[in-house]
């Protein structure tokens, strides 16, 4: 997306030398002068965001999330499950991954479209009731599917809604979020994705015994929490130049040079076979857990919330000791590795789980790994940028695709997985710890610079400057 006003979501880089967009939503449409513009200029001072209108935020993202991750975690295998019983493992991942795969061309594009919005309501308030109003549509259309090809239909619109109301807000908060906040707000930002929808697994499992309602209570929840948000938000009319739409920046920045760029492609292919393990993990849980663990649904959905729940903490507890211990001993590949590996234990767990306790724990050694690799993976693809090139909104965009890409086609690769071994659910997972051990082996041929020690003007015995 143009990033000529306003970055996405930020982070600092090791020196602290200055912000760089870190999602897919900072800049695929931007060339680099694009990408070092928005670095440059992005020093108008903002007034802080009040609580309350924090508050309004948190209650949309929360119950945007919600209605997001719900059915692809839970209520789309439910619903699936009773329409088309024998082609369930079929149309499940073609289910999740359609909808995934629109929303990796949809969202630069609506990034795009939004920074040249003129609307007399803002930029970014059309697009948020453009998400509401599609996001319920496509629920709608699932709740009331009679097949599951109408499943699919309806949640790839849903998906593409949601999806597009998720990156307004985080494009919003870079419109209005001042420096003294962000790390604060994202931070807070980060726990509501995740608690948002524990909350609405724990509802949809209340509800499975309707399967209608699995579907329309989570849309109409996050319809109404989008509600206060959408009438508070501060998006005054833009009345500025209208930055040229590049083609040519647009495609050419999706190419990374591999014998160029050769440690920043690598920590690509990793995270490329680590995100495709999760990707894995997450299709077919509560098949497992039905068919071969002997749990109801509404049990089913009260193993995933359980691990959800303590999967915060433990990820928590991962990401912050890992990002502390990276620091402390100056080296990143090493957490990378581990949690790579641990991936691949939590995998073959999962794989060889005879009761729900060993499948809850293996899930929870999982999220631990996940928050060790997200914390120290950030890290290292700052270490690995090709700083001389100028162009960080562009390469950290491709990072973003790493993330999203295996997600898409994950499903479907999980899907033939699942055909070739004759509908033997645990073979996904052993598939997913390989993925997982190519993760930690792709992590070795990565060659950065240490980070720099820090030393103290007392320790060094030098006079402080002024």
């Amino acid at each position: 997306m143009d990033t000529s006003n306003e970055p996405a979501a930020t982070a600092h880089s090791a020196e602290g030398a200055r912000e760089l967009p870190v999602t897919q939503l900072a800049s695929i449409a931007a060339d680099a002068a694009d990408v070092e513009a928005a670095v440059q200029d992005n020093r108008v001072p903002l007034s802080k965001v009040s609580k309350r209108h924090l508050l309004a935020l948190f209650i949309a993202q929360s119950t945007l999330f919600m209605a997001l991750v719900v059915p692809s975690a839970f209520s789309l295998a439910i619903k699936i499950g009773a329409l088309d019983p024998s082609g369930r493992d079929t149309m499940l991942p073609l289910a999740i991954g359609v909808g995934a795969t629109l929303v990796i061309f949809t969202n630069p594009v609506f990034g795009v479209l939004s920074d040249r919005t003129l609307s007399r309501w803002g930029r970014r308030r059309p697009w948020m009731i453009f998400s509401m109003v599609v996001g319920l549509l496509g629920s709608l259309v699932v709740a009331f599917a009679g097949s599951s090809v109408v499943v699919i239909v309806g949640w790839a619109i849903a998906m593409v809604g949601y999806a597009a109301g998720s990156q307004a807000i985080f494009i919003y908060l870079g419109d209005r979020l001042p420096e003294s906040q962000r790390g604060k707000v994202m931070g807070i930002s980060g726990a509501i994705t995740q608690i948002g929808p524990i909350a609405g697994i724990l509802i949809a499992g209340s509800l499975s015994t309707e399967l209608a309602l699995v579907f329309i209570v989570p849309a109409v929840i996050a319809f109404l929490g989008s509600i206060w948000f959408v009438l508070s938000m501060h998006d005054p009319q833009h009345n500025g130049q209208i930055p040229p739409f590049r083609i040519a920046g647009l495609l050419r920045g999706f190419y990374i040079n591999p014998r160029k760029h050769q440690p920043f492609a690598w920590v690509l292919v990793s995270k490329f076979f680590i995100f495709a393990c999760i990707a894995f993990n997450g299709v077919y849980g509560v098949y497992l857990l039905t068919s071969e663990l002997g749990v109801g649904v509404t049990e089913a959905a009260g193993v995933i919330a359980t691990i959800s729940l303590v999967g915060i903490f433990t990820a928590i507890v991962g990401a912050v000791g890992s990002g502390w211990l990276s620091d402390k001993l100056r080296s990143r590949k090493p957490f990378l590795v581990i949690s790579g590996l641990l991936m691949a234990v939590s995998a073959v767990m999962t794989a060889l789980a005879c009761n729900v306790t060993q499948f809850i724990v293996a899930g929870i050694v999982g999220t631990f790994a996940i928050g060790v690799y997200g914390a120290v993976d950030q890290a290292l693809a700052l270490d690995a940028l090709p700083k001389e090139e100028g162009q960080n909104g562009r390469f950290l965009a491709v990072f973003g695709l790493a993330n999203s890409i295996p997600q898409a086609v994950g499903p479907f690769l999980a899907g033939a997985v699942l055909a070739l071994a004759s509908g033997e659910y645990r073979a996904v997972w052993w598939a997913a710890a390989v993925f997982a051990v190519l993760g930690a082996l792709t992590v070795i041929p990565i060659k950065v610079a240490r980070p720099p020690v820090r030393v103290s003007t007392e320790t060094a015995g030098v006079a402080p400057t002024s």
